[in-house]
């Protein structure tokens, strides 16, 4: 690759110049003559000043100081030819990147932002990825810059529907999180990037925990590194006040979605006396109020939610202990509604008119219910003799009463121990009531 005339004679210098200082000053004003605004030949004149700076020839003290120039100088250049010298770089300096890991860091997030606006999300989190985050030898390492560049990739990879990838890098970004409590920034968009974890791996009621938590959040005016208010940017280009409102329709969605039980109707509680879900796009609000109340919801209800669902939330979804899909996802919540509803408005049913309420085949009724009654979601007893289920009040629905009695009965249990120890201390010759009195 022929270099112009002008790089060419500052790249002689260079070679010429046996003193490291007036070879970095070379090497540097090689650079400021190729990136010269109106140069038709930047990239021939780079590639050969990165082809001399990267040679065996040159010093590692001169290389880098090199490589940081022109790192820095990149910005003059245009984009598309900007990520093709970027580009180039990272190829020549791979087998020797552990010697230039800052001057790699600066390329790789250059090249990171030229992506990122082309929307090469994989591209862009792949190429920061890259980035030695473990490295000892770079002092711009601390754990705020690792927890930036986690929670900046993890935010890429879900862009891209990379959840996995995604996951990762919120695991290195948790160990790093402590240290950076002060930033709430950063604290905040680590929490919405697990929340959208959780809720792509089907984990609904934990999601919409993390989503709500999301939605509460308190905006601190004011400057400093922890200041945060509604209008404030986060890494993944999201406002702060945006980030809530969608956070709020993402809990409701999610616990709408979420296995019933005694868990999910705590959390629809919440939402439901939440006086910011009345003003919710959509259907949402209504869906929401038939949930809570535990109100059988219609097909046409059903595909009016569905408008506002995710992709990952309307992917096909096996039962329970079964290989065979059965539904979207949202089909399997609604049947669990449905099915809880029902017990509520009768004291028993035959498996026939239960999968017939329910829309599905009566076999398929039996066992959802059979398994929601096995794992304490539902009370109820089925007689498969007589094909019926009967359905009881003792279930850990009914306002917790499962819950109280069972903390009474740990009571109770507790007192008779305490005073099996104080008879047995009785029958040793411990006078009991005087130590009490």
């Amino acid at each position: 690759m022929v270099a112009s005339e002008k790089v060419a004679a500052a790249l002689r210098g260079a070679q010429e110049t046996s003193d490291q200082k007036g070879r970095v000053e070379a090497f540097c004003k090689a650079i400021d003559v190729a990136v010269e605004p109106g140069t038709s030949t930047v990239y021939e004149d780079c590639a050969e000043i990165i082809h001399q700076v990267l040679s065996p020839e040159v010093s590692q003290w001169v290389s880098r100081d090199a490589l940081h120039h022109l790192g820095s100088s990149l910005v003059k250049v245009e984009k598309g030819v900007r990520q093709k010298i970027a580009e180039h770089i990272l190829e020549l300096v791979q087998p020797r990147a552990a010697n230039f890991e800052e001057q790699v860091t600066v390329v790789r997030e250059i090249l990171c932002d030229l992506l990122e606006e082309q929307k090469q999300w994989n591209r862009a989190a792949e190429t920061l990825a890259g980035i030695n985050l473990d490295s000892h030898n770079n002092r711009t390492f601390d754990d705020k810059y690792k927890l930036e560049k986690c929670l900046k990739i993890a935010t890429l990879f879900l862009k891209d529907e990379r959840h996995s990838k995604a996951e990762t890098f919120l695991n290195r970004a948790a160990f790093v999180l402590g240290s950076c409590k002060a930033d709430s920034t950063l604290n905040l968009l680590y929490k919405s990037c697990y929340a959208r974890v959780l809720d792509n791996k089907c984990k609904f009621l934990e999601a919409a925990l993390r989503y709500y938590e999301i939605s509460n959040f308190t905006a601190k005016e004011g400057a400093g590194e922890g200041s945060t208010s509604a209008s404030t940017v986060l890494l993944d280009g999201t406002e702060v006040g945006e980030l809530q409102e969608a956070a709020l329709m993402d809990a409701v969605i999610c616990s709408v979605l979420a296995s019933a039980g005694p868990q999910r109707s705590r959390v629809l509680a919440t939402l439901y006396k939440d006086e910011r879900c009345v003003k919710l796009k959509g259907s949402c609000y209504s869906i929401l109020q038939k949930v809570y109340m535990e109100r059988i919801l219609g097909p046409h209800e059903v595909r009016e939610f569905s408008e506002l669902l995710k992709p990952h939330q309307k992917a096909s979804k096996a039962d329970k202990g079964s290989s065979e899909t059965t539904g979207t996802v949202l089909e399997h919540a609604v049947i669990e509604h449905n099915l809880q509803s029902a017990s509520r408005l009768y004291k028993n049913i035959s498996f026939h008119e239960l999968g017939r309420l329910l829309g599905i085949e009566a076999t398929r009724a039996e066992k959802i219910a059979a398994r929601m009654i096995v794992e304490g979601r539902m009370g109820g007893q089925i007689d498969q003799v007589d094909s019926f289920i009967y359905f009881s009040s003792n279930s850990q629905e009914d306002g917790g009463s499962a819950e109280v009695g069972a903390w009474d009965q740990q009571i109770r249990s507790l007192c008779q121990e305490v005073n099996s120890i104080l008879d047995k201390m009785q029958g040793k010759g411990y006078n009991v009531d005087a130590a009490l009195g």
